[in-house]
């Protein structure tokens, strides 16, 4: 079944943007893009996906269910309308070169953009039902998730997947059927980058990779649990290195190791 569109005779794609100025010159020339191809996928998803955050946090904090579904119902509403928004950015930039160029406009202008408004908002439903403690824990844990979903959206869109108004766009079922191998080698990116610097010679740039994702980890960890150290037994056995994120780096080394033994086995039966 193909993709079920508004107008009898859509307008065409833009054409792909290759670089970061052809893209942001693309949004500034022609800001109904953002409407256009509003991304009803990541509206869907984000939605749903964000929502049970503030009903948790709520819960967590042990305020009443109704201000909890109230808190949720709310971010489910304003994530459906946001991300549908942002989702067209994001594939606006999904062919940019290098990569890392559209991946630090999208972490400098959707979080930014999207937590502003979001804070705004769940302020307001704090200050009237008395439980403002809440919603600064639940921004806080959503502009986590809002870093790991922007690096996964580029990521899935760059792949095809996720993405609307285009040719080579599928059905909401058929890219949720794709997802699960798409998270797959999302998750083996890093590892697989770093056995590749490995093979290459390329030490320094591996311990450095290693390190910046032991320490993103960490920041990334205290966040979500309210915990700055997350480390073996709270830190107390390793106490200089308490606050740099080892597990994370322990777990980095692990799937590294995987993937370096992954690899050699693919070319040993070559």
């Amino acid at each position: 079944m193909k993709e079920m569109v508004l107008d009898e005779n859509p307008r065409p794609a833009p054409a792909p943007a290759h670089t970061i100025s052809e893209a942001w010159l693309g949004l500034a020339r022609d800001p109904s893009l953002f409407i256009k191809y509003w991304n009803y996928k990541g509206a869907i998803l984000s939605g749903i996906l964000r929502a049970p955050i503030f009903l948790a946090t709520y819960l967590i904090g042990k305020e009443s269910l109704r201000l909890a579904i109230g808190a949720a119902t709310i971010q489910f509403i304003f994530r459906f309308f946001f991300a549908g928004i942002s989702g067209a950015m994001v594939q606006t930039f999904r062919r940019v070169e290098p990569p890392w160029k559209a991946l630090f406009s999208l972490l400098m202008i959707v979080p930014l953009v999207s937590h502003l408004l979001e804070f705004l908002l769940q302020a307001g439903f704090g200050y009237l039902t008395g439980t403002s403690a809440r919603t600064d824990e639940a921004i806080l844990r959503s502009v986590s998730v809002s870093i790991i979903s922007a690096l996964f959206t580029l990521f899935a869109m760059r792949r095809g997947v996720m993405i609307v108004g285009e040719s080579e766009s599928k059905t909401l079922m058929s890219d949720i059927s794709r997802l699960p191998m798409v998270v797959f080698h999302f998750i083996a990116f890093i590892p697989n980058e770093i056995s590749a610097m490995l093979r290459r010679g390329a030490y320094a740039a591996a311990l450095i990779s290693l390190a910046a994702f032991g320490g993103f980890a960490q920041i990334l960890m205290w966040a979500l649990t309210n915990k700055p150290s997350w480390t073996y037994n709270n830190g107390q056995e390793i106490a200089l290195l308490k606050y740099w994120g080892i597990d994370g780096m322990a777990a980095l080394l692990l799937l590294v190791l995987v993937s370096s033994i992954v690899y050699e086995r693919i070319h040993r039966h070559r």
